[in-house]
């Protein structure tokens, strides 16, 4: 009896060690497709950054910081506290062909099953060098055969005045 269970002990402990290994690659798989996003913006590759969603019209819902709010309802009372922005194009119509643009990222954190994954972080928009937005992000994402793909984008905002 004592053999048994050591032997299941064994196995539980070898299958146990290959979900880790396989969580950890699909970790690194994930911080690969963030770098291919943040890259992708910078050197306005359409195509690389069009592959790394599931399809052109996922939701992509930016939902607006109170400070914002006040500012924008100050010209607009009916000026909306979120806005899916997927409704209005693929995500790829965001990357400008005229203008330089850069989201800086920091404190990403991933998690996973190896299936199904969430990645969250702070972020700041830069536009021809210029800060103009800041805050945090989420995403989903779907393993699909071998690759990771976007399937939602949820983001807060506030805008950066450079009027004052």
């Amino acid at each position: 009896m004592k053999n048994k269970n050591r032997l299941l002990i064994f196995l539980g402990l070898i299958v146990c060690n290959n979900v880790f290994a396989d969580v950890a690659t699909s970790e690194a798989q994930i911080r690969g497709v963030v770098e291919q996003f943040r890259t992708s913006i910078i050197n306005k590759d359409k195509d690389v950054f069009s592959n790394l969603f599931l399809h052109d019209n996922i939701p992509f819902i930016a939902v607006f910081s109170e400070e914002m709010l006040a500012k924008k309802r100050l010209e607009n009372p009916d000026y909306p506290a979120a806005v899916d922005f997927g409704k209005f194009g693929a995500p790829v119509e965001m990357i400008s062909d005229t203008d330089s643009q850069e989201e800086k990222m920091w404190n990403i954190k991933v998690q996973t099953d190896g299936y199904l994954a969430s990645v969250h972080f702070d972020y700041s928009d830069h536009e021809n060098g210029k800060k103009k937005a800041w805050g945090t992000e989420s995403w989903s994402l779907v393993k699909v055969d071998t690759e990771w793909k976007i399937t939602s984008v949820s983001f807060t905002v506030t805008e950066i005045d450079h009027a004052n």
